[in-house]
């Protein structure tokens, strides 16, 4: 299910990736914790936002804050005049469509939307998703994390 407000996920530390900040494309609120996709024209959109002026690149990391660049109040600092993020990649906890086990293990993983991923990169019907990263391990309480690098 999309988000609706804030999120932290659980996180497993990695070495560092390199990490780019961008604008949030007009029209488009972002919350902390939301999966960020990188657009043509370099603006963050959601991977269920549509975007035929700028196609979507890729997933490029989780939001590190709120952004509402829809006209209502902004809620992040401006880069070039725009409301702004800055996508963190590393090792995540984000909730599967389907609890995946240990035999999908470094098997790609998509983005459903910007709260929900899935070992599935085409649904029945659907369009592909964009890869978010990896399918890297399960914790000992049962947490499914993803490996965004």
């Amino acid at each position: 299910m999309a988000l609706t407000s804030d999120t932290v996920y659980l996180e497993k530390r990695t070495p560092a990736n390199p990490e780019f900040p961008g604008s949030v494309a007009a029209g488009v609120r972002v919350y902390r914790g939301s999966l960020l996709v990188r657009c043509k024209d370099g603006t963050f959109v959601l991977p269920q936002t549509k975007t035929p002026a700028s196609p979507a690149v890729a997933v490029v990391g989780i939001a590190d804050r709120g952004v509402d660049n829809t006209g209502a109040s902004g809620l992040a600092t401006a880069v070039g005049g725009s409301p702004a993020s800055w996508p963190h990649k590393g090792c995540y906890a984000i909730p599967f469509d389907t609890a995946p086990d240990w035999s999908s293990y470094g098997k790609p993983v998509y983005a459903v939307d910007d709260n929900t991923v899935s070992l599935t990169q085409t649904p029945s019907g659907g369009t592909a998703r964009l890869q978010v990263g990896t399918f890297a391990g399960i914790d000992e309480a049962g947490n499914a994390f993803t490996l965004i690098s």
